[in-house]
């Protein structure tokens, strides 16, 4: 609204009638009332000057030639930039009926003619601090959203934050390179996208999932806080024992977040993040563990990050032997393609190999 902030005066008003003397009166009583009267003699005439330069408020004649007030209200209530200008009708015949069709086609309120300038007064300057009331209803529901997205975003970067170091406590353990945890964050948003792109699976894979996958990567290994460091961390090949103890880990991470839905149930993050640390060492061929999941029935989420863990895993030197490169790791994933991995995300990985290489060797210098 172009009115002054805390009053009226100023404020555009249309006035559309046929009738030079009606428009001279009407202008007449507006300009007494500190407003500003835009007069027009038809119903094409007042549109263009509407699209042109919108008012405030319109006050309509009910029968004019060509178009009606009645056809002009319902252009108007059209057109986005236009619909919430309050219309005003005027009319000397306005019956019951025509009373019930000015408010179906949007109309706010009608004067009857003659008309009496504290009436017209009246009537526009209610619908003019209803218009002033109601821009700033807009305005501060707008300044609310605002102040809670930030405030969930702040919500949301602690969170973040909390559960990262909480990853990186889990990491530190056992990874004797560092950024085990950002390179597996970084290569499952990778996967994931180029799974949108040609995995037939943009519905599922939208933003929300990628980003929520890239949040929740970190938490594959979090289980490994419960493992023993005699069996974690042993410079050699596990016996049967200590590999049941270690298969461990997948259970004991997504038990632990579990534990925190219980109290939260309506938080999608940590479900997520239930479904990479319980199923990323489940096997498409159903031999993988805890559970023995099979194909399609292991959760998407767990079978993009399973790659990109067993990428970063056989890419970085360990206690207990040397790194492999990459031409043997790619090797060795595509040689799991259909029974170790998800044959799709393996295509994925195909195209994206060189970038994972890249990433590898840019994150080793900077680590």
């Amino acid at each position: 609204m172009k009115n002054q902030p805390g009053g009226l005066p100023h404020a555009s008003v249309l006035l559309v009638d046929d009738a030079p003397d009606n428009l001279r009166a009407l202008a007449t009583i507006i300009r007494r009332a500190g407003l500003v009267p835009r007069p027009v003699t038809s119903g094409r005439s007042a549109i263009e000057a509407a699209v042109v330069d919108p008012p405030d408020l319109i006050v309509l004649d009910v029968n004019m030639p060509e178009m009606s007030g009645f056809e002009v209200c319902r252009w108007l209530k059209q057109d986005e930039r236009l619909n919430d200008i309050p219309v005003i009708f005027i009319s000397g015949l306005l019956d019951a009926a025509d009373k019930v069709e000015a408010f179906r086609v949007g109309g706010a309120d009608f004067i009857s003619k003659p008309f009496d300038e504290a009436e017209v007064l009246a009537r526009i300057n209610a619908q003019l601090r209803l218009r002033r009331l109601q821009s700033q209803l807009v305005e501060y529901s707008q300044q609310l959203e605002q102040r809670v997205a930030q405030q969930v975003q702040v919500a949301t970067a602690s969170q973040m934050a909390t559960i990262f170091a909480l990853a990186k406590l889990a990491e530190v353990r056992d990874d004797d390179t560092g950024q085990h945890i950002e390179r597996v964050q970084t290569w499952s948003k990778l996967l994931a996208l180029q799974l949108r792109e040609t995995g037939g699976r943009a519905a599922q894979l939208n933003d929300l999932f990628i980003d929520t996958l890239f949040q929740t990567a970190p938490l594959h290994d979090i289980g490994k806080v419960g493992i023993p460091d005699a069996v974690l961390l042993k410079p050699g090949k596990l016996d049967p024992v200590e590999f049941s103890e270690i298969k461990k880990h997948c259970a004991l991470g997504a038990s632990t977040l579990e534990a925190v839905v219980r109290r939260y149930p309506d938080n999608q993050f940590l479900r997520m993040g239930i479904q990479v640390a319980r199923s990323h060492h489940e096997k498409w061929d159903g031999s993988g563990y805890p559970d023995g999941l099979k194909g399609d029935a292991i959760p998407l989420p767990a079978r993009i990050v399973a790659v990109a863990d067993f990428y970063d895993a056989l890419t970085s030197r360990r206690c207990y032997r040397p790194a492999f490169c990459h031409d043997e790791t790619s090797r060795m994933i595509h040689e799991g393609n259909g029974t170790h991995f998800d044959p799709d995300v393996v295509t994925a990985f195909g195209t994206l190999g060189d970038q994972f290489k890249r990433i590898r060797h840019e994150m080793q210098a900077s680590g």
